[in-house]
């Protein structure tokens, strides 16, 4: 049986993200398949719950001490590469972090995107450093990238055009909907805006609230924008004002979130950068209509299904919020549309090009 050992280290963080979201669905999605293949995770202490089910999925026992941090990757470069080494694998693939530079196998490695080293003023001094002085390497050791879009795979290659030959294109799923949780106290069916995500620069969020005070100024029955995201606190934490509206949920469980894109009247997603954004097909599996940026990844995942819009230009916002919300047939277009556009992105499509790059390295050793 060919063994994938995989750096699990994200699934052990208590209010996941987007990368732990797609390490979790890509997991599942490759159980699933008739692979004679073996998946040993690295990094958490047992198999996570949703994975027990699944005999082709074991656990090394190797514990990261932290999800996320310094000693994260300091864990990522010395424990977990000794202890690879004591396993016969095929292939090591990391889909979110830093690959073991020093890991005696063949090395698949996911880069999401690349923002720390093109957009070094959105992060921390010594994040940016760290991520400046590691993601080379982890580009030159691994026998395979794989990234999550067109415009990740683009910008990776201008940084890196050694890199050309061996970047592959794996979308994201999106994951058929939950049964939503019960209604969230305050909240009514199509009269809020959804914004999902974390707090960092490129989220836009000053922008987005700039926006959302505009529409709220122009119109007789505005919509709350509610803000779901790790960050309850988002106001003191960004420096921004309290907004009449405004409702910051902080993390919430699946079935919340279920609940939320479901029943928003639209998804505000205006970002500057990504490497996917989930969000944005989350949204259209549910009919929801999305307002999202023109520009980068954004516009790639939408494709037609969205309004596309500047995402510096709080007043264009602030027009496809009042669009996607009062005129119907806008809504019910992108309703259509964003449905279509979402069946395209499964995690099964992900999962057979991740095991072709897999066969691929496999071969070529």
């Amino acid at each position: 049986m060919t063994k994938i050992g995989i750096n699990a280290r994200v699934l052990t963080k208590p209010n996941p993200t987007g990368v732990s979201r797609y390490t979790q669905k890509l997991l599942e999605a490759l159980a699933e398949r008739e692979d004679d293949f073996e998946y040993i995770l690295f990094g958490t202490q047992s198999v996570p719950e949703p994975f027990k089910g699944f005999q082709t999925i074991t656990n090394a026992g190797v514990v990261s001490p932290v999800h996320s941090g310094y000693r994260a990757h300091i864990w990522e470069q010395t424990t977990l590469p000794r202890a690879i080494n004591r396993y016969d694998l095929d292939v090591f693939h990391t889909p979110a972090g830093q690959p073991p530079i020093a890991a005696r196998t063949s090395l698949v490695t996911t880069i999401h995107d690349i923002s720390p080293v093109s957009h070094p003023e959105w992060f921390s001094r010594g994040y940016a450093a760290l991520y400046r002085f590691l993601t080379p390497l982890a580009v030159r050791v691994s026998e395979r990238l794989l990234t999550v879009s067109e415009f990740a795979r683009d910008e990776i290659v201008e940084c890196f055009p050694h890199a050309a030959g061996k970047t592959l294109v794996t979308y994201n799923g999106v994951t058929p909907p939950i049964k939503p949780g019960e209604t969230i106290d305050g909240l009514t069916e199509d009269q809020f805006v959804l914004s999902v995500g974390a707090t960092n620069p490129r989220k836009n969020l000053k922008t987005l609230i700039q926006a959302y005070q505009c529409y709220r100024e122009n119109v007789s029955n505005p919509a709350d924008l509610v803000l779901a995201g790790p960050d309850r606190d988002v106001f003191a934490s960004n420096d921004l004002p309290d907004i009449s509206g405004v409702r910051a949920l902080g993390f919430v469980s699946d079935e919340k979130l279920a609940w939320l894109y479901r029943n928003a009247a639209a998804l505000a997603y205006p970002s500057l950068y990504e490497g996917f954004g989930l969000p944005i097909i989350e949204a259209m599996h549910v009919e929801t209509p999305v307002i999202t940026s023109n520009q980068g990844a954004m516009a790639e995942v939408a494709g037609n299904a969205a309004l596309l819009t500047d995402p510096n230009d709080p007043d264009r916002i602030a027009e496809c919020i009042e669009r996607a919300i009062n005129d119907e047939s806008v809504s019910q277009k992108l309703a259509r549309q964003g449905s279509s556009r979402a069946a395209e992105f499964t995690w099964d499509r992900t999962a057979r090009e991740t095991v072709e790059a897999y066969r691929e390295v496999i071969d070529n050793v």
